[in-house]
């Protein structure tokens, strides 16, 4: 289903983008604090809809580690953004979110499993669209 993709046009790819959000964020955490996210809304100008990137610091693990972490990540949004989307596109805005580990590494968790990402990603979801 095209419902469920995560394709080229719902990912941040834009060094502006990045920075707007970086510099105008609200910042969020989840309520175990394995992951944080940082959205900023864009007025609609660019872009209706979400946009999202999956960013994990070098120090918090070797590269196979991040990668799966990254991959964990957008795979739970993907699964779960319809209701954010449809928020999103009702208010005819633009959406820009970083998710990132937050006391998430590789030393204190050797295995991460979907499960635990998941639910964190979903419980941030939900906290964006409150605030939207």
């Amino acid at each position: 289903m095209k419902n469920f993709s995560l394709n080229r046009n719902e990912r941040v790819k834009k060094k502006n983008d990045f920075e707007k959000v970086y510099n105008s964020a609200s910042v969020l955490f989840s309520s175990k604090l394995l992951i944080k996210s940082l959205h900023t809304i864009d007025p609609g100008k660019n872009f209706v809809g979400v946009k999202i990137v999956a960013a994990v610091s070098r120090k918090a693990g070797k590269a196979v580690w991040r990668n799966r972490v990254k991959r964990l990540i957008k795979e739970a949004y993907r699964l779960n953004k319809q209701s954010l989307i449809k928020k999103v596109t009702e208010k005819k805005i633009g959406l820009l979110i970083i998710f990132s580990p937050y006391k998430l590494s590789e030393s204190k968790n050797k295995k991460v499993f979907f499960k635990d990402i998941s639910d964190n990603v979903i419980e941030l979801i939900n906290k964006i669209e409150q605030q939207i």
